[in-house]
């Protein structure tokens, strides 16, 4: 005979209950309840008490204080994490869990109250989703049922509940093009007021979940401020007009957006599932337009939550399932077996007297554990063998990948992480970022002396009261007499001046100049002196610039400009000194624009390793690319067709 069940979703702002049927012929739904949570109401002070009171007076209200009930923790009360394990044997699993999820959580695990869903991978290695919600909540729910005589069974979060009760809806198929070996899976979002949770359901279950802390509310507050309304005002024009097709609206649910589209990229990549369609639920769901918005930037399918209706699951058709469908997964989990099981629902009342009376069952029973005790030691003897095997066997796998051997104990992995780098660890954590290494690149290249004038410039402390220093269309320095007139220069640069402080070629035709004795022009400007020394370093007269600059973790690749073509080298010596620099790759050196231009490509560990000048070159790998093309000639002024 089918029996009823109770549904409680204690949400954040209303409270919602469902009641069932479920028998042997599968569960039908008769009833869903829903009411505002009066914030006023709370009998103490827990956050949870308001929304336990108004679940209290519905049940009372409908008479449902005889039916057995399950009651779901209101969103964002759970903490979800993904383990992996190298067997896929759900006892083995149980017996590992404990071990494997100590400092998952940011609260110690006594205070917690855990339970996790083993998920089979069909390739001999399996995977649990672990929830993990704070005992306080738990316990206190608990004891505020029991005082209102109310029979509990089960307490389970949001996103279970949902996934129970989509549990009878297929899954799509994988879209054409997605590479087969992905498990297709839909993404159900349930939109709550403080936070929003989401979970992955495939053809076997959950297999993933996440909650975030960003809900309705804050989505009110942005709006609030970007209408310039109080929350109220804000909150009734979002429900009574609110599109999203308005800009502002858009705009705040793009954090929503990102997660959505970051959960899908994680799925894919740390648990092998593609993410073919996905499912709102909650009052966030309710905004018009929200649906095929996601769907154009998501470029799936998106729509409301609706489970199909089934043999094993029916009257859930002609309903809308966005706001209740928590409630009622619960009234499954309540019914059947829960995914997620929070509560011990075991009864202690009256044992004395129930073991008076079954005495001589629980001898015959204790007799008979006895006999099996011996073979059950060595099954789990057995059983811990084969998990030690496993595990021993994935650090050899995981140990050749990291060190390029296998290593199979502790102790060895405890001397690989000792030989690193002097047994520092932390020398691994970066100490500096792109611009340390830039302030390094700039150090080596400063000119000896600083910046100085370039041969040939013109010197302003020189020039008599109202000749200055202007540039020409050619960019070149040029001095303008008190006149407004360009003063010529001589064969150094300098400008030609009489003694008396004018212009030597005053009243010389503009365009002529007078020349030397060929009657030639100003010579053009002379070559800078050729420097020898590798060790010299960067001289004030390379005039050397940096055109490009790209910093990168491990490689620095620059490209530079300057007078002489051994610049290159002489920075090279320069560079090859610093610790951090292994390995330095020169580029060929051309001609552009009567300048000497080159690249240069550095492997460098200067996020973390020393970059103290040590005066040295020869640990440094120094690679000219450019002599390795040509045969070692230095092409300097000579153009390369390849660039």
């Amino acid at each position: 005979m089918a029996q009823k069940f109770v549904g409680i979703d204690l949400g954040n702002r209303r409270v919602k209950i469902s009641v069932i049927t479920s028998g042997l012929r599968g569960a039908q739904v008769l009833h869903v309840w829903e009411s505002a949570i009066n914030s006023g109401s709370g009998s103490g002070g827990d956050p949870l008490d308001p929304a336990i009171d108004t679940a209290l007076q519905m049940i009372r209200e409908h008479r449902l204080e005889h039916l057995p009930t399950g009651v779901a923790l209101p969103g964002g009360a759970g903490s979800y994490r993904v383990l992996s394990f190298p067997f896929d044997d759900t006892r083995q699993i149980a017996q590992a869990i404990n071990f494997e999820i100590d400092g998952q959580f940011p609260l110690p695990i006594e205070q917690l109250t855990v339970d996790h869903l083993a998920i089979k991978r069909g390739d001999g290695r399996g995977r649990a989703l672990v929830v993990a919600v704070k005992r306080a909540s738990v316990d206190h729910i608990v004891a505020r049922l029991a005082l209102a005589d109310i029979d509990l069974r089960v307490v389970t979060t949001g996103a279970l509940a949902l996934a129970q009760a989509m549990a009878t809806t297929p899954t799509p198929p994988l879209p054409v093009g997605i590479d087969p070996s992905m498990q297709p899976v839909t993404l159900l979002v349930d939109c709550g007021d403080k936070s929003t949770d989401l979970v992955a359901i495939g053809a076997d279950g959950p297999v993933a979940a996440r909650g975030l802390r960003r809900g309705g509310r804050q989505l009110v507050r942005e709006l609030a401020k970007t209408w310039r309304l109080d929350k109220s005002a804000a909150e009734l024009a979002l429900e009574r007009d609110g599109t999203i097709d308005d800009p502002a609206i858009r705009r705040a649910m793009q954090p929503l957006l990102r997660e959505i589209e970051h959960t899908r990229q994680w799925l894919r990549a740390e648990v092998g599932c593609q993410v073919v369609e996905v499912r709102l639920a909650g009052g966030g769901a309710k905004l018009r337009g929200l649906g095929p918005w996601l769907a154009s930037e998501l470029g799936i399918e998106v729509g409301p939550v609706q489970p199909k209706e089934s043999g094993a699951l029916r009257s859930v058709q002609g309903r809308d399932w966005t706001g209740a469908l928590v409630a009622m997964g619960t009234a499954l989990a309540t019914g059947r077996r829960p995914l997620i099981q929070l509560h011990d629902a075991f009864e202690g009342g009256n044992e004395g007297q129930w073991i008076q009376q079954h005495m001589s069952s629980l001898l015959a029973l204790g007799v008979a554990i006895l006999a099996f005790a011996g073979v059950d030691s060595m099954v789990r003897v057995r059983a811990a063998e084969r998990e030690r095997d496993a595990y021993l066997a994935e650090l050899e796998r995981e140990s050749e990948v990291v060190f390029g051997e296998a290593l199979s104990t502790g102790v060895e992995v405890q001397a690989k992480l000792l030989s690193v780098d002097g047994g520092d660890m932390n020398s691994q954590i970066p100490e500096r970022g792109a611009l340390e290494v830039l302030e390094m690149l700039t150090k080596v290249s400063a000119p000896k002396g600083g910046r100085q004038p370039a041969a040939g410039a013109i010197d302003s402390a020189g020039l008599p009261p109202g000749f200055n220093i202007s540039v020409g269309p050619d960019g070149q320095q040029v001095v303008i007499g008190p006149d407004g007139q360009q003063v010529p220069l001589d064969s150094s640069g300098q400008p030609m001046l009489d003694p008396t402080g004018g212009s030597a070629t005053a009243g010389v035709p503009p365009g002529e100049d007078e020349g030397g004795e060929d009657g030639g022009g100003a010579a053009g400007p002379t070559a800078p002196p050729l420097v020898t020394d590798p060790n010299a370093g960067i001289l004030a007269d390379d005039e050397l610039v940096f055109t490009a600059i790209d910093i990168r973790e491990l490689k620095l690749e620059i490209a530079v400009q300057a007078t002489r073509t051994t610049a290159q080298d002489r920075l090279a010596v320069k560079l090859d000194q610093i610790s951090c620099i292994q390995k330095i790759t020169k580029g060929k050196v051309t001609d552009r624009q009567e300048r000497k231009s080159f690249e240069m490509i550095l492997d460098h560990n200067c996020y973390t390793g020393n970059i103290a000048n040590e005066g040295a070159a020869e640990a440094t790998e120094v690679v000219d690319a450019g002599a390795a093309a040509t045969g070692g000639d230095d092409d300097i002024g000579e153009e390369d067709d390849g660039e």
